[in-house]
């Protein structure tokens, strides 16, 4: 996981996993490449508090995608943006 602000514009990669139960993580992104456009500061993660008391805080990030590489239907300059938490990513 990186430190919070030193993603900003930078390329990152969603990890390709499958946890058990709940997660903010959509599955359409797994394994893509975005641009984080915007570090929203460290906040609670979801997964986390969704099977229990225990609490964890990361940095989270505004990430970009082109719409065409998720979905291969030809939307070329389409932006989609998912707001994600630090263990979502890893460095592309």
């Amino acid at each position: 996981a990186a430190k919070l602000g030193r993603l900003h514009n930078a390329t990152v990669r969603v990890r390709e996993w499958h946890p058990h139960g709940h997660t903010r993580c959509p599955g359409y992104i797994r394994g893509k490449n975005g641009t984080v456009v915007r570090v929203d500061g460290i906040h609670s993660v979801p997964d986390i508090e969704a099977h229990g008391t225990a609490r964890r805080r990361e940095p989270t990030y505004s990430v970009r995608f082109d719409a065409a590489d998720l979905w291969r239907d030809g939307q070329r300059g389409v932006w989609v943006h998912v707001d994600l938490w630090d263990s979502y990513l890893e460095r592309s």
